[in-house]
């Protein structure tokens, strides 16, 4: 007959424990409203299981219905009811997948969300995606990776956020506000195969795969499982356990050169770094919001993406990677791209040609973006006061030319004035023309019948370049394909017409890159005396 109060204590005892076990943490301290009571406040922002006797207790109220206006009530964190929200995907880069439960793997956007149980995928090659949680925080996920969003909640009313995330692979880096002065202060929690890492206001780079998983901290301290990690070092931890940290590697000196960057593929060097046996190079958007654009791991200390990327203002950034392979400090130093409209490519004269002296004739192909052409023609291949300046609508001039060296470069002009770079400054010599000829008779008539095509050399060794030639635009058709280990081709064309043009570099690892617009040149038809044959005949 004693059951039900024994009973009705051991579920006082139960939640008493639940209680006591649910206070500890952090404690957010609300301010008592008119009209608020514990039943209310309840109902309001506990979370279910949460009875306001609890609150009661924690902050000895002796009447729970009448409340003083303006009274402290602490309340644990983790009694708050969790109010789900979701992150903000700023930005999207290459192939990024989005795996939701219910729904078929999709493409991800920027500007969409994402909540608690999504998976974000990105591609192996320069594709990343750019996440901004609820406290303010920025995680940029890099390519190769993929992780779940395990929790993203606000707690009640308070300032307290707790995002959850698991990262199953691949690399983030994470740039958390600094902590507010008085409590609840917003966790990040990334939770890795072998090792949690807990975060608050700081700076830091995670990396998991099948060795473990890697952290540097760049600012602010990260907990790593119970090992705390400061600014400037990095641990590595496997299935065996979490090893010490240790300082990470210095950062690598950069010196770019001034002026924008005019070529592409995109390709830097730098000095080698003593202990370094690799390093990680990435192009960002020069404003700062960690938007990563192309990135690379390298034997050597020099980067080169074959990857189009778009004029504009970026910033490199640099870092060497230890034997451990934690990656180092990082070098940044800001860049401008201007490598469009590309320059024509020159058709004639051909590079290191000799021709004779008086009207020396130039020839190039079509860009198709261009609105006029700028040719420059000087003895010195600085061209600091060029001989001849011409700003041309066609694709041919002549130039009168006296016997002697010279160097001649192109660049394209979009309408309203946008000039490209200056294409390679091909020499030229001019000589003096040999005596003439005796008198021909027609039939003996000379035929230019072949074709010869110049282009910007690539910076880097090893490069060779395949070219394609067909009828139409899109390529669909072609009529000549080749090879060449120089920035030249020379080829006998299948007929006169109109023919468009494109080449693109290989490097020395075999990595085709991008192929660059596609140009114009045209073939006029040639006459031959042949041709009226049979009508000579008839006559006899």
């Amino acid at each position: 007959m004693h059951r039900a109060p024994l009973t009705g204590l051991l579920a006082l005892l139960a939640l008493a424990g639940s209680a006591h076990a649910a206070a500890e943490g952090p404690v957010w301290t609300y301010r008592v409203r008119p009209g608020d009571t514990l039943i209310a406040l309840q109902a309001r922002l506990l979370a279910p299981g949460i009875g306001w006797q609890a609150l009661q207790q924690r902050n000895q109220v002796a009447e729970p219905r009448r409340l003083p206006v303006g009274r402290p009530l602490e309340i644990p964190v983790a009694w708050l009811r969790a109010q789900p929200v979701q992150a903000d995907v700023l930005f999207v880069h290459g192939e990024v997948e989005l795996r939701r439960a219910g729904e078929a793997p999709r493409p991800l956007a920027s500007g969409e969300q994402v909540a608690a149980g999504d998976e974000i995928v990105t591609g192996a090659r320069s594709s990343s995606a750019v996440l901004g949680l609820d406290d303010g925080s920025r995680l940029l996920v890099e390519p190769g990776s993929r992780l779940r969003v395990e929790a993203l909640d606000r707690r009640g009313a308070s300032a307290y956020r707790e995002s959850r995330l698991k990262l199953e692979n691949g690399g983030a880096e994470a740039s958390v506000p600094p902590a507010p002065a008085s409590p609840p202060r917003p966790r990040l929690q990334i939770r890795t195969p072998v090792v949690n890492l807990a975060v608050r206001g700081t700076e830091f780079r995670a990396r998991s795969d099948a060795h473990g998983t890697r952290l540097e901290v760049l600012r602010g301290r990260v907990a790593a499982g119970a090992r705390p990690v400061a600014a400037g070092r990095g641990l590595v931890a496997t299935a065996d356990g979490v090893q010490r940290a240790r300082p990470l590697p210095t950062a690598p000196v950069l010196a770019l050169p001034a002026g924008p960057v005019t070529r592409l593929p995109l390709a830097f060097a730098w000095p080698p770094l003593a202990g370094a046996t690799a390093y990680r190079a990435q192009v960002l958007d020069a404003d700062a919001d960690s938007r990563l654009r192309l990135d690379g791991r390298f034997d050597e200390a020099a980067a080169e993406w074959p990857d189009d990327l778009p004029d504009g203002r970026y910033e490199l950034r640099v870092r060497a990677i230890g034997a451990d392979g934690l990656e180092g400090l990082d070098a940044r130093a800001g860049f401008e791209l201007k490598a469009r409209p590309e320059p024509p490519m020159p058709m004639a004269p051909a590079p290191a040609a000799r021709v004779d002296a008086g009207r020396v004739a130039f020839a190039w192909t079509r860009h198709p973006q261009a609105a006029q052409y700028r040719l420059q023609v000087d003895t010195v291949a600085s061209f600091e006061s060029p001989q001849v300046e011409r700003e041309l609508v066609d694709t041919a001039t002549s130039v009168d030319l006296a016997p002697g060296r010279y160097f001649w470069r192109l660049r394209s002009v979009r309408p309203g004035g946008d000039a490209g770079p200056w294409g390679e400054a091909l020499a030229l010599e001019v000589v003096e023309p040999p005596p003439a000829p005796p008198a021909v008779p027609p039939q003996a008539e000379a035929r230019h019948d072949r074709v010869t095509l110049a282009w910007p050399a690539s910076p880097r060794p090893g490069v060779h370049y395949e070219i394609q030639v067909a009828r139409d635009a899109g390529f669909a058709a072609l009529v000549l394909e080749g090879s060449s280990d120089r920035a030249a081709w020379s080829f006998e064309p299948p007929g006169a017409g109109l023919y468009h043009v494109r080449v693109r570099g290989v490097g020395s690892d075999g990595r085709p890159g991008a192929w660059g617009t596609a140009q114009q040149f045209e073939v006029p038809a040639a006459w031959h005396w042949w041709w009226l044959l049979p009508a000579l005949l008839w006559l006899l």
